[in-house]
């Protein structure tokens, strides 16, 4: 007998992967507050980062309700992957000029 294929099971992983999605962005959430208290030269890197980690994961999750087509959520996932980047950039630099 062939075992039958259900999208019940693609579900659960989908399910699960959700589930870890939100808790790194609960927890990205929850780190940024003390880090902005704590913050130094040192520590800008890891604020600046942690900060566009929660956005990026946010943004994430809205496109994964909002845009159906899989291709154009991955491409546009790209184009805001290297925006941030280049932010996370100009940020970093800003801020260390400020020391």
């Amino acid at each position: 007998m062939k075992e039958r294929r259900s999208g019940l099971r693609n579900e659960s992983s989908k399910t699960k992967r959700l589930t870890i999605i939100m808790l790194f962005q609960r927890i990205t959430a929850a780190f940024l507050l003390p880090l902005i208290i704590i913050s130094k030269v040192s520590l800008t890197f890891l604020l600046n980062l942690s900060l566009f980690w929660h956005i990026n994961v946010g943004i994430e999750e809205i496109m994964a309700d909002y845009v159906h087509q899989e291709i154009t959520r991955n491409l546009i996932l790209v184009y805001l992957r290297l925006f941030l980047l280049i932010v996370i950039k100009d940020v970093f630099l800003s801020l260390v000029s400020l020391y």
